[in-house]
């Protein structure tokens, strides 16, 4: 398991070493997006090991997407320092709590400074991390670059994740599904809000993102809107975290037609929402993947970022993007121009062309269910 050792050696051994361990910390902390593409690899893990107890470590907003995963033993929540009131264990308490179970081995899929911290500290014999994280000395079986295992230097973060399996060569699905399951009671509660509402068959829209270079405007949001209202006669619910409801307002103040405005949803509530939507229209953001991995169809607007990386997946979907030379960037401020053309410039008539193609397709997937 040293470096020293030949790669073969050490893949032999690292394979039997997990073949064998009875628990196993995965150490993601945060944030959506990144917790809905890590359930392929638990998918994976507990389908190639159905006895091998997985436990995950998860800050408190993002721990819903783990609570109801029937491949996950354990949740272990900590207390995220941007949503303090969002419970959890204090740090301090997480590695205590982490040691007292004597974990066998500890796998770190975030590589934030944490995280590494978190996976040192838990004792575990085996601690697993990618190879280039900074202090990698603290993994004793350290990964090689995802490139290098896949032969190939575009990769989804999905196959980023499955990169140990591939190293290994442990075996893999097919479909590397990546399913998100909900609440029963979230589903309950949801489904009794919608009938109180008449908009049991809703369409659902999520306008914010995490950055400006990936955020469509909310008057071209309000516009959609009125579009998809006037042309399909269904209700249009548009969702957005209780930070974001400034968002919201901006789009109902421009909006000509009375849609339907949920800024209070906690996440079990917004998944069991999105499980009842027939098409999900967002930017690039964690909502949008929740969306996939609920198998939803999908009309994402794309901004900066790495479409090849973070594409919706194991869904249909249409994707809206632009074709400007500076793309994808890091995305914290615009570079190349005066503002974000990538994502400003994108029309609405575009879009409501894509979500017409979505429509269009839920239809005809339903009257061939029928």
């Amino acid at each position: 398991m040293r470096n020293a050792k030949p790669q073969g050696s050490r893949v032999e051994l690292l394979r039997k070493e997990l073949e064998c361990i009875p628990r196993m910390l995965l150490v993601r902390l945060r944030s959506l997006g990144d917790a809905i593409l890590t359930l392929p690899l638990v998918e994976s893990l507990k389908r190639w090991r159905p006895d091998l107890q997985l436990d995950i470590l998860i800050e408190a907003p993002y721990a819903s997407v783990f609570t109801n995963h029937p491949a996950i033993h354990e949740t272990l929540i900590v207390k995220s320092r941007n949503f303090p009131e969002a419970g959890g264990w204090s740090r301090i308490k997480a590695v205590r709590e982490i040691r007292n179970r004597r974990y066998p081995a500890a796998m770190n899929l975030h590589g934030g400074a944490t995280s590494r911290i978190f996976v040192l500290l838990s004792r575990a014999k085996l601690r697993i991390g990618e190879a280039g994280h900074r202090s990698a000395w603290i993994y004793n079986a350290p990964v090689p670059s995802s490139s290098s295992i896949w032969g190939r230097p575009s990769l989804h973060t999905i196959e980023h994740q499955l990169s140990l399996m591939r190293w290994l060569a442990l075996p893999l699905s097919t479909e590397l599904a990546g399913t998100l399951h909900t609440d029963p009671v979230s589903r309950e509660r949801i489904r009794n809000r919608l009938a109180k509402a008449g908009a049991l068959n809703c369409i659902l829209i999520q306008p914010t993102a995490t950055l400006a270079t990936k955020q469509w405007s909310a008057g071209n949001y309000a516009r959609l809107g009125d579009l998809l209202h006037d042309r399909y006669g269904v209700p249009i619910i548009y969702t957005a975290g209780s930070n974001e409801a400034s968002v919201l307002q901006e789009i109902r103040s421009s909006a000509n037609k009375p849609h339907i405005y949920w800024p209070d949803l906690p996440l079990g509530d917004l998944f069991a929402l999105i499980e009842q939507c027939c098409v999900f229209i967002g930017n690039d953001s964690g909502p949008t993947h929740a969306a996939s991995a609920l198998k939803k169809p999908v009309v994402v607007i794309w901004g900066s970022s790495n479409f090849r990386a973070w594409h919706p997946w194991g869904t249909e979907y249409e994707a809206v993007l632009s074709d400007l030379p500076c793309m994808p960037c890091p995305g914290y401020s615009c570079h190349a121009f005066d503002r974000p053309r990538c994502i400003t410039d994108i029309e609405v008539s575009r879009v409501f062309e894509a979500c017409e193609r979505a429509l269009k397709k839920v239809c005809e997937n339903s009257r061939s269910d029928n």
